[in-house]
């Protein structure tokens, strides 16, 4: 591929196909600017994570281009000038705009701490949906660790994850694992600096019935398992 930046804003929310998230690795691989723009698209999605999540449970809102304008200038305040995604907007665009159209299901139960951590679920702000499942884990063999929320819907769940000691630069894949064995995707990013730094969070959601669920797993696009939460 060349550069698609909505490609890269779709593969930043986990919402291409295998084949394709496969084809975006090969490419960033290759590409500096694009690697770049992925982890800030990425570090976009952690800013959207100080939006209050009852903002979205009615849906959508209304001035979700005045959110991404107050968005981009934050970014453009904090990194002393314009930052890239000014300048592709497209891709800035798909992450704003699915981020608003999963809504309560993105940023259900997520809050951002005042130091800008990313925190699990606040039940004193929205009751946790009956039937979510918790469970954290460190890999000791390499240090990563991974905290897990995973909720039911109609036949598929939604992952939220915190994810934290990888290193920056690995492309890493969020797959949920059945009881039979099978893995679907369920989101993938390429580690930046600052999730290096400060932890990953991720949300997602895979086709796979609630209650066969056996795992989520963290690998990168190379097959290596950095860590494994049974739930």
């Amino acid at each position: 591929m060349e550069h698609d930046h909505e490609a890269l804003g779709a593969y930043t929310l986990g919402a291409l196909a295998p084949d394709e998230a496969r084809a975006v690795d090969a490419h960033l691989a290759e590409c500096a600017d694009c690697r770049r723009e992925v982890a800030e698209l990425t570090e976009l999605r952690g800013m959207l994570d100080s939006v209050p999540p009852e903002a979205f449970l009615d849906g959508p809102p209304d001035d979700g281009e005045l959110l991404l304008q107050r968005t981009l200038r934050q970014m453009r305040a904090k990194q002393g000038g314009q930052p890239r995604l000014a300048r592709f907007p497209a891709a800035a665009g798909v992450v704003v705009i699915a981020l608003a159209a999963l809504g309560a299901g993105v940023l259900l139960g997520r809050q951002t701490a005042p130091g800008g951590e990313a925190q699990g679920p606040q039940s004193s702000v929205v009751q946790a949906p009956p039937g979510t499942r918790n469970g954290e884990v460190t890999n000791p063999a390499n240090g990563v660790s991974m905290a897990v929320s995973l909720t039911p819907a109609t036949g598929w769940v939604r992952v939220h994850a915190v994810i934290r000691g990888i290193p920056a630069g690995k492309p890493c894949q969020l797959l949920v694992v059945s009881q039979d064995g099978n893995t679907v995707l369920a989101g993938s990013w390429l580690v930046s600096d600052k999730g290096a730094r400060d932890g990953t969070s991720l949300d997602g959601s895979a086709l796979v019935d609630p209650n066969k669920v056996s795992s989520v797993d963290v690998v990168t696009t190379a097959g290596e398992e950095l860590v494994s939460v049974s739930i």
